[in-house]
């Protein structure tokens, strides 16, 4: 009687068809799992930047705030020489940059957001005759970067 030998390579294609797809779901979970951890830094970074510039826009605010009664009092008080006295009373408030000398006269300010970026507030003022508008018009609200970018950063990508 004939013994039947049956292929040995039938039994090594199925292992190795095995070990192939064990070694594919390794490979992809291990790079899901690294995207995963960057998005979850990713996402933690910008709640972080969030956090920081909604601080800042509430200072900023604030300080609009005081603004706007500096400029309603002034205006209440003195509305002929509304410039002049609303300069010496923006003189008490240090972050306050006011140029009430040009056409359009502005006061401008800034709110640290982190060491790298700022907020930066314009108000141009309205004339005295034009108050029922309002005594100013917010002509910026931006983030602005506080240092000064310096390109020495080089590359030696060609050395000989």
């Amino acid at each position: 009687m004939k013994r039947r030998s049956y292929p040995v390579t039938n039994i090594g294609s199925v292992s190795l068809l095995m070990i192939f797809i064990i070694l594919c779901l390794v490979a992809f979970s291990a790079l899901s799992l690294s995207g995963a951890v960057s998005d979850r830094q990713y996402s933690q970074k910008i709640a972080r930047h969030n956090t920081e510039y909604y601080e800042a826009s509430a200072q900023a605010t604030g300080i609009l705030k005081e603004v706007d009664q500096i400029l309603h009092d002034t205006y209440s008080q003195n509305p002929q020489n509304y410039y002049t006295a609303l300069e010496t009373e923006l003189a008490s408030m240090e972050i306050l940059t006011a140029d009430l000398s040009l056409e359009s006269p502005s006061i401008s300010y800034e709110v640290s957001i982190s060491d790298t970026q700022a907020l930066k507030v314009v108000l141009a003022l309205n004339e005295p005759g034009q108050m029922q508008e309002g005594y100013y018009r917010i002509t910026s609200w931006q983030e602005i970067p506080s240092t000064a970018w310096e390109g020495e950063d080089t590359l030696n990508l060609m050395t000989f």
